[in-house]
């Protein structure tokens, strides 16, 4: 179904120039070498149809998938939950792969970790990403507003205040 392997540095740096268009630009990420590094960091897994195949896109899980944001200190804190994210090739949105590949990291996580639910950090306005999340049965538990930085597409620093949904299942 696909193939999940350990994230390496050459898909680290392809990720970093996805540029996705708004309001999905907050997923922007830096092409830098501190950005790539970032990715490197055994909780990241990239995500291809078959070995050798195109990336189609990674699965994050613990820390690097939350947001570090003093108010979801307390959240995060809450070990009763696996954190999942996920991010796709901008050009494969849409169709239906974020689905299958959330399942799939559903299922990894509860390989590891059985007892635990899942926890999603999302911004109130990926719509695709909260279909997702709320077909799948994930609730809001923590609605706040936050400041993100972020490049645009020029990779100019720039910041905006977006709405932050936490959300759990399990």
């Amino acid at each position: 179904m696909f193939f999940v392997e350990p994230m390496t540095l050459e898909d680290a740096k392809t990720i970093c120039t996805w540029r996705y268009e708004a309001p999905a630009d907050i997923y922007n990420t830096e092409n830098s070498e501190e950005a790539w590094d970032s990715f490197m960091d055994e909780l990241h897994f990239s995500v291809r149809d078959r070995e050798n195949g195109p990336l189609l896109g990674y699965i994050a899980f613990g820390p690097a998938a939350t947001l570090a944001h003093p108010e979801l200190m307390h959240i995060y804190e809450n070990e009763a939950y696996t954190d999942i994210a996920l991010g796709l090739d901008p050009a494969r949105r849409g169709k239906g792969l974020g689905t299958e590949i959330f399942t799939l990291a559903m299922e990894m996580a509860g390989e590891s970790f059985p007892e635990d639910g899942f926890r999603v950090t999302v911004a109130a306005d990926n719509e695709p990403a909260l279909r997702i999340y709320r077909k799948m049965g994930f609730e809001v538990i923590c609605d706040l507003q936050a400041e993100i930085i972020y490049p645009d597409f020029d990779e100019v620093e720039r910041t905006c205040r977006k709405n932050i949904y936490v959300m759990v299942k399990g």
